[in-house]
């Protein structure tokens, strides 16, 4: 994939981003899911300052690893979900060729 391809990609997932976070706006799941965590958020934090300093700082910066990763792993799904919509379209004959499989 060139540096122009994979650029064209980053926007189009970017622009598909803002669309799924505009649409969970409108999610009543998961706006409860983010009440629930806004609920414990301040318990955590309670928890966190029994903490030494470091120990606060090494709790944190797994969890936002964690956060990180999972981005990772949700732009890959959807990379991959991509790739598959295409080839499935491709061998239903939808853009008049044949894929390379």
């Amino acid at each position: 994939m060139t540096d122009s391809e994979k650029k064209m990609l980053r926007q189009f997932i970017s622009q598909r981003q803002e669309f799924v976070y505009r649409r969970l706006k409108e999610n009543t799941r998961y706006q409860e899911v983010c009440e629930r965590q806004r609920k414990t958020d301040a318990a955590v934090d309670e928890v966190l300052q029994k903490l030494e300093k470091d120990d606060r700082i090494t709790v944190r910066r797994h969890y936002e690893g964690e956060t990180e990763k999972t981005g990772v792993e949700l732009n890959e799904a959807y990379i991959q979900g991509l790739r598959d919509s295409v080839k499935i379209l491709a061998l239903l004959g939808a853009f008049g060729a044949e894929p390379d499989l």
